[in-house]
């Protein structure tokens, strides 16, 4: 009589303990949140050197700055809306500005090095007031090289904010291009079949192809008057 056959290892059946209930295994349970939620590094030991306190002084602004900063950038960054791009470009936004400039993100971080210059532009100043006339005195020739600089960053902003207007006008002008094609495919394909009632539903095909990219325009400058364009649109084409 021959013996029976060992199971192969393939075919023994594994034991998935991820299919176990985690009550039932409390110390499991309490290995995968440390695993999946490690504990905070301790904090390091105080130094036995007490801190420079003017090195202090000179640090809190800074470290004030990139506090407000690190905790504004959690916060999440909603889209504009078109009531609140009104909002923004109104006249009083100036002064909107003026009173939150202090949670400003960008404001806080320019804080220290503006902080900084300006310390060394009001030390030079007041060593050029303070020297005699024969004393060696500050040149202003820096001051003057850094004017052309501070004109060429402001054309570039200029043109970058130019060229995404020239970037979403070339995107309508594709969409455009598209409907059009697709109008013209429309009215061929129609004009190779039979003529009959089929007239006036490719003409309102064509009507909605062409009114599409209006639409589309008039929704991302200026969504209220949406329903009056397209409907003039439909006029004209009906006119035509």
């Amino acid at each position: 009589m021959a013996a029976r056959p060992t199971p192969s290892p393939a075919s023994t059946p594994r034991r998935h303990h991820h299919h176990l209930n985690p009550a039932a295994m409390p110390g499991r349970r309490n290995r995968q949140l440390t695993r999946c939620f490690p504990e905070p590094l301790p904090n390091p030991p105080p130094s036995p050197n007490p801190p420079n306190p003017l090195l202090s002084l000179l640090t809190a602004v800074p470290d004030w700055a990139d506090a407000v900063s690190e905790r504004r950038i959690r916060e999440p960054r909603p889209l504009y809306t078109h009531e609140q791009w009104r909002e923004h470009r109104s006249s009083l936004r100036h002064l909107r500005h003026l009173l939150s400039s202090l949670s400003s993100r960008v404001i806080l971080s320019l804080v220290p090095p503006v902080s900084a210059f300006t310390a060394f532009a009001a030390a030079v100043a007041t060593y050029n007031t303070l020297a005699p006339d024969y004393a060696l005195t500050a040149s202003s020739l820096p001051y003057q090289l850094t004017a052309p600089a501070l004109a060429l960053l402001l054309v570039f902003r200029t043109e970058a904010s130019y060229a995404r207007f020239d970037e979403g006008r070339k995107a309508w002008m594709r969409v455009l291009a598209g409907a059009t094609e697709l109008a013209g495919m429309v009215m061929h394909s129609c004009a190779a079949g039979e003529r009959g009632d089929n007239d006036t539903g490719t003409g309102a095909l064509v009507n909605y192809i062409l009114a599409f990219p209006v639409a589309l325009k008039v929704s991302e400058r200026d969504p209220p008057l949406l329903h009056i364009t397209v409907s003039c649109v439909f006029l004209i084409m009906l006119v035509l």
